[in-house]
């Protein structure tokens, strides 16, 4: 129950905020919602941050992110090759909103567990009973920080990586990224498919260029040999 109205005048802290903007504060309950208080942190992927606030830019994102950040509102750790680490600084020895708990009704975001909040009514959805797998795709800027444009869950890209190999695999993604902000591949809606094709298409070519630099080689070092 303690933690529960502790996260309850975070919230409403962030809500409350004067220094923050509407985008501001929309980005800063986005990291809220992901926090997992065992580690003191949230984690989601930037291409998830990106879907859930609409921001389609790198720059734009990375403005707000500095804003927070400045404001002292959040604290970013990066790690080359990781997700970043988020941790949100809140005060909340101040008044939090009257907000009549006992009514509220909370609505989802999407690709969020939510977590019921004690006393809170929620009202069950009747309609669209059917569930619809959310598909998280993963950063893939450990490939090369140009990558924007192919998207990937980690299920994907591991099948991919276990059946061509890692850097054969990277180099295929990195092409098709490029394909398409030449805008010669926006007709691909499915990018695993494709780059299944792609790869299954320059695997063989790739195994005979593999094998010419091999032979030449070994005739460069068996002439060497004999001289």
């Amino acid at each position: 129950m303690a933690d529960e109205k502790k996260r309850w005048e975070e919230f409403n802290f962030i809500i409350d905020a004067q220094d923050l903007d509407i985008k501001e504060k929309g980005l800063l309950l986005i990291i809220f919602r992901y926090i997992n208080y065992k580690t003191g942190y949230a984690d989601p992927s930037r291409t998830l941050i990106k879907k859930l606030t609409g921001i389609k830019h790198n720059n734009t994102l990375d403005n707000l992110f500095d804003s927070l950040i400045n404001k002292g509102f959040l604290i970013r750790e990066s790690g080359k090759g990781k997700r970043s680490k988020y941790f949100i600084k809140v005060d909340i020895k101040n008044e939090p909103s009257s907000i009549n708990i006992t009514s509220a009704k909370i609505e989802p975001i999407v690709g969020a567990v939510i977590e019921p909040i004690v006393g809170a009514k929620v009202e069950p959805q009747k309609e669209n009973k059917k569930k619809i797998k959310e598909n998280i795709y993963i950063d893939l800027a450990f490939i090369d920080d140009v990558i924007d444009k192919v998207k990937l869950t980690q299920e994907q890209y591991n099948k991919l990586v276990d059946k061509f190999g890692n850097k054969f695999v990277n180099n295929q993604i990195l092409a098709l990224d490029n394909y398409i902000a030449n805008g010669k591949g926006t007709k691909y809606k499915d990018h695993y498919r494709a780059l299944n094709t792609w790869c299954n298409k320059n695997k063989d070519q790739h195994s005979y260029q593999s094998n010419i630099k091999t032979t030449t080689t070994t005739k460069q070092y068996k002439k060497f040999e004999f001289d």
